[in-house]
């Protein structure tokens, strides 16, 4: 025990942070004032690199985009406060020559209020393609076998149904007539809808899939035909009318959602002046692959986009 004692004496001998006894101890205001600063510091570091260590970083590898031959889903939920429902339509168009024309899936026409909410008591309106010939109340006409209804002078043949004297309108390349004007389409119900609903917006909401290469994507009033592989808008039935285009766009993404994904035009307002409504805003977007891998493995295809904004 003695020899315990005996080397224990010899080691404080080496302790370079001799220790006074509490008997000589004074504790000061300003001194617990430095201690707690001291303590509240400490931890602020401490919990700082524990953040730091526990949360995920984002490594930006580029790589050379070798897909071929894939397609991708553009999400829409864009507003338009001041002209209705009934007078939109969405077309899409790429280089590869694949035509969308009034496009009738996953897209939503929802009618709004003055303040941007939607209408009570209403059906979200899907901008569905008109039904056929069969499908109307143009059933009558089929049962007809001597009917031969005129084409208007777009063709020498019969036709029979609103369809068919649209489509030989296209095939010539003329505008259309007002539907409310052809006898077909008063027969089946399928007078145009041309008269801007005062007070009531449109909330157009949904996706749109195209190919992953260059092309457009239109949101216009009136209606869209083919011709000779250009596409035309007809928006004589608006002859009169001040269009306002102002619209918000709430999300526009090429591709699923990942952590930490910024789209330039998310949230974006244009509006137009009421005494000068008219004009086209154009938005050029150049589109970036992205794969965003997470830690557990899990990858996610997407895209990034750059945008440039033009109004005429």
């Amino acid at each position: 025990m003695a020899l315990f004692d005996s080397l224990g004496k010899r080691v404080r001998n080496f302790d370079a942070f001799a220790k006074t006894m509490d008997d000589f101890k004074v504790r000061t205001k300003s001194g617990g004032v430095v201690s707690i600063v001291g303590y509240v510091i400490m931890s602020a570091l401490f919990l700082s690199e524990l953040k730091m260590y526990l949360s995920n970083r984002v490594e930006t590898k580029l790589v050379v985009d070798n897909s071929r031959g894939e397609g991708m889903s553009i999400y829409l939920d864009i507003h338009f406060p001041k002209i209705s429902c009934n007078l939109l339509g969405i077309d899409a168009l790429d280089m590869t020559g694949d035509v969308q024309l009034e496009i009738s899936h996953d897209l939503y026409k929802i009618r709004t209020d003055p303040s941007g909410e939607p209408i009570a008591n209403q059906k979200k309106d899907r901008l569905e393609p008109k039904t056929s010939i069969r499908e109307s109340k143009g059933k009558e006409l089929e049962q007809d076998e001597s009917y031969c209804g005129s084409c208007y002078g777009a063709s020498a043949g019969c036709c029979n149904s609103c369809d068919e004297v649209k489509e030989a309108f296209e095939a010539r390349g003329w505008m259309e007539i007002n539907l409310n004007e052809i006898e077909q389409c008063v027969r089946e119900g399928k007078m145009a809808d041309n008269k801007l609903v005062a007070g009531e917006g449109c909330l157009v909401k949904g996706k749109v899939d195209v190919a992953k290469v260059a092309g457009n994507l239109h949101i216009s009033p009136g209606h869209t035909f083919d011709f000779n592989g250009v596409q035309l808008h007809d928006n004589s039935a608006f002859e009169g009318n001040s269009l306002n285009l102002s619209h918000r766009i709430n999300r526009l993404s090429y591709g699923d959602s990942f952590p930490g994904q910024k789209n330039p035009l998310d949230e974006t307002d244009k509006t137009l002046k009421d005494d000068d409504p008219l004009g086209m805003h154009e938005y050029f977007v150049k589109i970036v692959p992205t794969t965003y891998k997470k830690a557990s493995g899990e990858a996610i295809s997407s895209n990034q986009y750059s945008v440039t904004e033009y109004f005429r």
